[in-house]
């Protein structure tokens, strides 16, 4: 998980870099499409493409390519307006959602560990959106939506991961999200911002797009084999760290104070939860009787 949030905080960073040569549906399609490229090269080299897809749950992984996408448009229009911070920790409000969508999907139950994470994580997320500057604006509502859609993203890989091929339902998505980004970036007049075209600008912006979520994508894929989103999730806020580190050496943005008392307390509320929830399974095997 702390390699996801990695890769996660490298999506985010060359999105960022890439504000001023790509316009956000030409960044939302380079970034599945060359990772979708990526990902069959490598799988071709090493020979792991000889899989059978008549069996691949095609409907379940469509539903989730769907929330992928909500997620990474909502997540790179506030970034092009906002700090990479802020938009990672609202990205990352998703273990808020998560506990609630387990609950009504899958009949999981709220615990208290999980409520009191929740509260500490949601009042972070408050001041990050910046009370006195219009809680309620677009762009921090866009900002805030990235996270619900993160949320069922996630809940579905969690599903999903413990019965598929790790290396073929990262291949599939993939190729789900980069087709059905294509559509809009088709639609957009002008792909190219910037005032010139520069070629090795470009390939280095989508390579480094390309190789985030490939990190991203597989070694969550790999932790889900052997835990479920809500209680993994909390290692996602390292991305959020690396972030406002981002900001502060590469585009010279130091966060305000507000920002990371919020981006503290939404990674207090991670911690908590794993803390609070060992507190509760030790005392509970403190009452069971002796075997």
């Amino acid at each position: 998980m702390l390699l996801s949030a990695t890769g996660l905080s490298i999506v985010g960073l060359f999105g960022k870099l890439s504000e001023g040569s790509f316009s956000l549906a030409a960044l939302v399609f380079f970034r599945f499409s060359s990772a979708f490229l990526l990902c069959l090269l490598f799988y071709a080299c090493i020979g792991r493409l000889k899989k059978n897809f008549g069996s691949y749950p095609i409907k379940v992984n469509l539903f989730r390519a769907f929330f992928v996408l909500g997620a990474q448009y909502t997540f790179y229009y506030y970034i092009e307006q906002a700090s990479l911070m802020n938009g990672m920790a609202l990205l990352n409000t998703g273990p808020l959602f998560i506990p609630f969508i387990e609950k009504i999907f899958l009949g999981n139950k709220i615990g208290k560990s999980t409520w009191i994470s929740i509260l500490v994580s949601f009042v972070g997320v408050m001041l990050i959106l910046q009370p006195d500057r219009g809680i309620f604006s677009l762009i921090g509502l866009v900002g805030f939506c990235s996270g619900i859609f993160q949320a069922g993203s996630q809940v579905i890989f969690g599903i999903s991961a413990k019965g598929e091929n790790i290396e073929l339902s990262v291949l599939v998505l993939l190729g789900f999200c980069a087709i059905a980004s294509f559509v809009p970036f088709m639609a957009v007049k002008s792909s190219w911002q910037g005032p010139e075209f520069k070629l090795g600008v470009v390939i280095f912006l989508i390579a480094g797009l390309a190789i985030g979520s490939i990190v991203n994508q597989l070694s969550r894929a790999e932790a889900y084999k052997w835990s479920t989103p809500s209680r993994l999730a909390s290692f996602l806020y390292f991305s959020v760290v690396l972030a406002g580190f981002y900001d502060w050496i590469v585009f010279k943005s130091p966060p305000n104070f507000l920002s990371c008392i919020g981006a503290v307390l939404v990674i207090l509320g991670g911690i908590l939860k794993i803390v609070l929830r060992k507190k509760f399974l030790a005392a509970q095997d403190k009452q069971l009787p002796p075997v």
